[in-house]
């Protein structure tokens, strides 16, 4: 047997000691030894039962905290200790911490089924949570034992009510008894009741009897007069609010109450001043202070807002709440001098502060970084998981990285935990209009408009997304009437103008684009359709409107764009490509006009001017797509496909979705003698997905098909080309390689002869022809 080496040595160490002393003085000393151990071992069943008598009586005393650390001692003895833990259970409630409150209630009803008190109060926690079925189980445990237990059948009737169960609840009350009518809080449950069965009469005069029980408590007249504003009974709101006025001028939220009804009604004067009141009451709870300054901004009041919060700040000192919204003010005010310099205060100060990260975060989207501000958005989410401003900013960071769908899950979380913010609504609606979801852009936008009836955004997304389900008597409606609240709204003009048009009213359409034009002479859309109206196929005649135009807005590049297009189409190439310079001079940063002028070039045969245009493109945006697309296109004409491919293998690394690139990069890798045909199936396979009907991408995976043998596919999709473009010279010539290849070399002569007797010209004629003459010899 192995011995610890540490054991056997103390052992050897404390026995050389015994050895040395008499007998008589071991015997004393094992006597002394003996009683110090007996007297260190106390009983578990003592102890935890002293713990337990010391926590009752600091809860006497009103020390919770030292009667909770009592109380935990005593469970840590004995984990069954159920009075313990109903014990310590009650305290957690009184300190709010109802999920530690929870779980040892629980504990204390599975341990002491006999304490119904414990039973209630799980059952409370399981209906407020909404595990209704629990509630029940429980209900029933402690009405089996006693039927009569009146806080259990209340809550009872406040589950059935829950659950739309009417009738029983009033059952559940009436075995109440006598308490019933001398109870105001089951009183109140009655009317509430009563007033769900629409028992109009027997639910007023519940809530009636309830104030009479005490009227003292203002919660009963609170619900009385929320009865009665459901009821669009205003004169008994009006003559209730002004008794409630007199006996209970010191609460404050007797005055909110009144704020509520004054703001429904519209008075504003009334609820800034019932919001005074509260805060002259309650100077130190800055809710009130924040409410009003809420309020004032919702009314257009802005600077009185912003009083309020300064004000704020002074009564209320080094509060970050306070100092974030008045940020938070700022910035959206577009005072950012001045939100920046309090976010410094906030960073040095409380830089842990939600307010002070969603703030950064803000700033970073105002300055084109999402990516950064996605950072600390999703940090905030994390660590503050129910504030909602943080996920709506999400998915604005989403949108602007073009990313529709993640913005849409982070906005609906945000929803989710307040839906009541029109801004979310709007952005949803704008989110779904994006997507073309006219219908569900429609629900949104008018969910947004219920809350805020002001909300022009969303008025307009609504009448897009009418436009959009072609409901345009309806669109017209509700542009109309916003034209006449918002005059001169260039976006409400020139949606006026294409609901008018989809509701066959072109005359209409042309005085709200007339109209617009007046206010806004530059707009390149609004110009394009009266051209379409008053100058179809009169190029001569767009180009002097679209000249008188630039005469009116001679620093509008778009119009000088436009110019160019009509310019071409006459044939008028040098004017067009003035008039994309010029454009290019107005607005360097707009890559709009190099884009035309390249692709002019590239048409008129100038490809190294046209290279030029496209590398200034790039070298503006290094990730612009029609820069470096333009630049592959060229490579391709002037025979460098090498460097073509290496061109689309970086657009692809920009956007792996860029479907063009994709199937031109397959394409060019399927035609090199030593191409990667593996990656080109790839490319041309993830194009077919995505674009399934268009017939450049079908003949792109048919050559793909083709260099790899694979005959048979390649002739279906090249069939499918010619079905959408019969008469297109390559997809023929292409079919008919196809068809030699699978051995159908009559079927090859005959295409190749009707393509030949067209004498069109594409760029493999000449290797048609030869193939033409080898199939006749064979």
């Amino acid at each position: 047997m192995v011995i610890n080496q540490h054991t056997s040595a103390s052992r050897t160490h404390f026995s050389a000691h015994l050895m040395g002393i008499s007998t008589f003085t071991q015997f004393c000393l094992l006597l002394i030894l003996c009683a110090g151990l007996f007297s260190a071992c106390s009983s578990p069943e003592k102890d935890k039962k002293m713990y337990y008598n010391n926590a009752l009586e600091y809860i006497k005393k009103g020390d919770p905290k030292t009667a909770i650390l009592e109380l935990r001692n005593a469970i840590q003895l004995d984990a069954k200790f159920g009075e313990a833990r109903y014990q310590l259970g009650l305290l957690y409630l009184k300190e709010g911490e109802p999920k530690k409150a929870f779980d040892e209630l629980i504990r204390a009803a599975e341990l002491l089924p006999d304490n119904l008190d414990a039973s209630l109060k799980v059952a409370f926690f399981y209906l407020m949570s909404g595990k209704k079925e629990e509630c029940r189980k429980r209900l029933d445990h402690i009405l089996t034992k006693d039927p009569t237990y009146r806080d259990a059948l209340a809550l009872l009737a406040q589950l059935e009510f829950s659950e739309g169960h009417y009738d029983q609840a009033l059952a559940a009350l009436e075995k109440i008894g006598e308490e019933l009518d001398k109870s105001a809080e089951l009183q109140n449950l009655k009317g509430r009741i009563l007033a769900a069965q629409k028992q109009w009469e027997g639910a007023e005069k519940a809530f009636q009897k309830a104030i009479a029980i005490d009227d003292a408590a203002f919660a009963n007249y609170q619900t009385l007069v929320l009865f009665y504003e459901t009821r669009g009974e205003k004169d008994k709101v009006q003559t209730l609010l002004t008794e409630i006025a007199k006996k209970f001028p010191n609460d404050a939220g007797a005055h909110l109450l009144q704020a509520s009804y004054y703001g429904k009604a519209g008075e504003i004067e009334k609820v800034e001043a019932e919001l005074e009141k509260v805060i002259a009451l309650e100077p130190k709870d800055l809710r009130f202070r924040l409410q009003l300054a809420d309020y004032l901004k919702q009314s257009g009041k802005n600077d009185q807002a912003e009083k309020v919060l300064i004000k704020a700040r002074t009564d209320i000192p080094d509060n970050p709440d306070l100092t974030a919204a008045l940020a938070t003010y700022y910035f959206d005010r577009g005072k950012f001098d001045q939100a920046k310099s309090l976010l410094k205060e906030m960073e040095a100060k409380n830089s842990g502060h939600s307010g002070t990260q969603l703030l950064q975060a803000r700033f970073l989207l105002k300055e084109g970084k999402a990516k950064e501000s996605m950072v600390i958005l999703q940090g905030l989410n994390k660590d503050f998981p129910n504030l909602p401003e943080p996920f709506f900013y999400l998915g604005l960071a989403h949108y602007r990285l073009g990313e529709i769908d993640f913005a849409q899950q982070a906005v609906a979380t945000a929803i989710q935990k307040n839906g009541k913010n029109p801004q979310y609504h709007t952005f949803m609606a704008e989110l779904y209009l994006a997507k073309g979801a006219f219908e569900d852009a429609r629900n949104e936008a008018a969910t947004a408009l219920q809350l805020n009836k002001k909300n022009v955004a969303a008025a307009l997304i609504l009448g897009r997304a009418l436009i959009g389900t072609k409901q345009y008597d309806q669109a017209v409606t509700i542009l109309t009437d916003m034209n006449r609240q918002i005059a001169g709204n260039k976006d409400i003009l020139g949606n006026l103008a294409l609901a008018s048009l989809g509701a066959k009213e072109p005359e209409k359409a042309v005085e709200f684009l007339t109209e617009l034009l007046e206010i806004d002479p530059g707009n390149v859309q609004s110009v394009a359709l009266l051209i379409g109206f008053r100058y179809k196929d009169d190029y001569v005649g767009a180009e002097t409107f679209v000249r008188q135009q630039i005469a009116k807005a001679p620093k509008d590049s778009r119009l000088y764009i436009l110019l160019g297009e009509l310019l071409e189409r006459q044939k008028k190439d040098e004017e067009a490509l003035a008039a994309y310079d010029k454009a290019q001079e107005l607005s360097p940063d707009n890559s709009q006009s190099l884009l035309a002028a390249a692709k002019l070039l590239t048409r008129l045969g100038k490809n190294k001017e046209a290279m030029a245009k496209y590398e200034a493109m790039v070298e503006k945006d290094p990730k612009s797509t029609g820069g470096l697309m333009g630049i592959a296109a060229l490579y391709v004409a002037e025979g460098s496909n090498d460097k073509a491919i290496e061109q689309y293998k970086n657009i692809l690394q920009i956007n792996d979705k860029n479907i063009l690139a994709a199937n031109n990069l397959a394409w060019l890798i399927a035609s090199k003698p030593d191409g990667d045909l593996g990656k080109a199936l790839m490319l041309a396979m993830n194009a077919k997905r995505a674009l399934p009907d268009d017939p450049s991408i079908a003949d792109t995976l048919g050559w793909v098909h083709y260099q790899r043998g694979s005959y048979s596919l390649a002739l279906s999709q090249f069939a499918f080309a010619l079905q959408h473009k019969p008469d297109d010279p390559v997809f023929t010539y292409h079919l008919a390689l196809a068809q030699k290849g699978d051995g159908k070399k009559e079927e090859a002569t005959q295409t190749l002869g009707k393509l030949l007797e067209r004498k069109v010209e594409f760029a493999d004629r000449k290797k048609a022809e030869e193939l033409y003459s080898e199939l006749q010899k064979k």
